[in-house]
């Protein structure tokens, strides 16, 4: 059989073994590589060209087909169009996105990170009234869907690849930044209805916004779909699994990912930082059928346990450690965690080999070179 990169990576996450273990590099929003890491990879690699950036507010790059196929990539994403219809530049530092959430950069720092500073809800009671009054994007927007159809055909112009729809916005994600964080985690105790009726109206509006997308690059092509939003923290869960994520979230990540799914035959890749094992029931229970990004050094997220548990429903994507391995440790050290890692996770199929999250700009180019590598010559 000769291995396409789609059949190899849709047999892992049907808990097949393919011939080597599936690669991804910036096949979704989570899974790429910041701007500095990829201009010191472009040189390490001997190439050149123009580096194209994908998302200015998170500093990451969209790696050319040279630097993918050199790495063995097996995904391409599928984003959004937008362009300016996804907000505009106040200035360097300053950005007013689509839903009027203005977002600051950081200063005099290296990583350029954005935080969310303000939001059209933020402050004050939340309730029904003033979330229907907020001026809300419009989903129909043809720039949402713009250059998709090209670009899908592009891709598969190049080969077969395994393509990932990136829905566009979360819910409670998205609800942070309208509200702030700390008010609308409060409101999930103080104002739960209207809470409820937010995270209802962005689920409304990230449906029809993706079904746009779906119809540009056409539901057969679309083997993936990319959404999720963090549950977890370093030391445990964001809130209760059973209570506040089983009664009020989950209902509305499951009606996402369900007409998604629905709509494309798509497989469910979920998004989650931080400790997702206690949340991982309810996601197998959703329709979930892979989970990103695997933060191993998080609690409860030891790959053998991870294996044991879940295994046999759940499909593994990520993995690789950012926060020590990858920027901080040898080369070898790199080699050696990335064996350790498709060893445990790809036994039996079940896993695609990334970083947790995207590269950060303390990564050698070295070590980044040394984890795709090792994923090129790894044989089951």
């Amino acid at each position: 059989m000769t291995w396409t990169s789609r059949d190899r990576v849709l047999a892992a996450l049907n808990h097949e073994e393919p011939d080597r273990v599936p690669i991804d590099l910036a096949g979704a929003g989570a899974t790429g590589i910041v701007l500095d890491a990829y201009d010191r990879l472009k040189v390490h690699l001997g190439l050149e060209h123009e580096t194209k950036v994908r998302s200015k507010l998170n500093h990451l790059a969209d790696p050319d087909t040279s630097v993918l196929n050199r790495l063995g990539v097996d995904t391409r994403a599928i984003t959004a169009g937008f362009g300016r219809a996804s907000g505009e530049w106040v200035d360097d530092l300053t950005f007013i996105d689509h839903f009027g959430v203005t977002f600051k950069g950081t200063v005099g720092t290296d990583d350029k990170h954005f935080l969310y500073k303000d939001g059209p809800l933020c402050g004050g009671k939340l309730t029904i009234d003033r979330i229907d009054a907020m001026t809300w994007p419009d989903p129909d927007n043809p720039a949402i869907a713009a250059g998709i159809k090209e670009k899908v055909e592009g891709f598969k112009a190049e080969g077969d690849y395994c393509l990932i729809l990136n829905v566009p916005d979360q819910v409670i994600h998205r609800a942070y930044a309208l509200r702030g964080m700390v008010d609308f985690l409060k409101d999930f105790l103080r104002a739960p209805e209207a809470a409820c009726y937010l995270m209802d109206r962005l689920a409304d509006y990230n449906i029809r916004a993706s079904e746009h997308m779906i119809e540009a690059a056409g539901a057969e092509n679309i083997d993936i779909i990319f959404f999720g939003e963090d549950l977890g923290t370093q030391d445990g869960c964001m809130f209760d699994p059973d209570n506040t994520y089983g009664r009020l979230i989950k209902p509305r990540h499951e009606r996402v990912i369900q007409t998604l799914k629905s709509k494309t035959g798509g497989l469910s890749l979920f998004h989650c930082c931080g400790s997702a094992y206690d949340f991982i029931p309810h996601l197998i229970d959703i329709g979930v059928d892979v989970l990103n990004p695997v933060q191993v050094t998080a609690k409860n997220m030891d790959p053998n346990l991870l294996k044991d548990e879940f295994g046999d429903c759940m499909s593994f994507w990520g993995g690789i450690n950012t926060q020590d391995i990858l920027p901080y440790q040898s080369a070898d050290a790199v080699r050696v965690e990335t064996e350790r890692c498709i060893d445990i996770f790809g036994k039996q199929g079940g896993y695609v080999l990334n970083a947790v999250h995207n590269i950060q700009f303390e990564v050698p180019p070295e070590n980044i070179v040394a984890m795709f590598d090792t994923g090129l010559k790894h044989r089951y």
